[in-house]
């Protein structure tokens, strides 16, 4: 299968901003599925890395070994930006449910460049979230 751009990194800044979350009060899906974030961002895989912020922040609101068993749901209805939420949700579903064709998956020269962008807005559209959880 051919690749349309190269995998690039993510910015020394958000990779440290990443690392540096204390996943402690996630329960284990979630953090699992952190760290599996971490490894995906830091290999350069922008896509898998966009499923995974999406997916945490699902899986944060649901599993109840996590925020979701103490916290109520207006905690979550104030945690992160509604817009940038809702976009990250849109983007994980352009990639998972082909439905139309989207920039970055259409094998332009310019891809690699632009879901890296893309990538690095989810993941600080997931920290933003997570950091606003009391």
């Amino acid at each position: 299968m051919k690749w349309g751009g190269a995998n690039m990194a993510l910015s020394a800044s958000l990779m440290s901003r990443l690392s540096g979350f204390d996943t402690g009060d996630l329960g284990p899906h979630a953090d699992l599925l952190y760290r599996e974030l971490i490894a995906s961002a830091a290999n350069g895989l922008p896509a898998s890395s966009i499923i995974l912020a999406a997916t945490i922040i699902d899986v944060v609101q649901r599993e109840q070994a996590g925020p979701a068993g103490y916290l109520d749901g207006a905690a979550f209805a104030y945690a992160g930006s509604t817009a940038n939420l809702g976009w990250l949700r849109g983007r994980r579903n352009l990639l998972l449910h082909h439905e139309a064709p989207s920039d970055g998956l259409m094998g332009e020269a310019d891809a690699g460049r632009w879901l890296t962008a893309d990538a690095e807005r989810a993941i600080a559209v997931l920290l933003d979230f997570l950091q606003d959880l009391p």
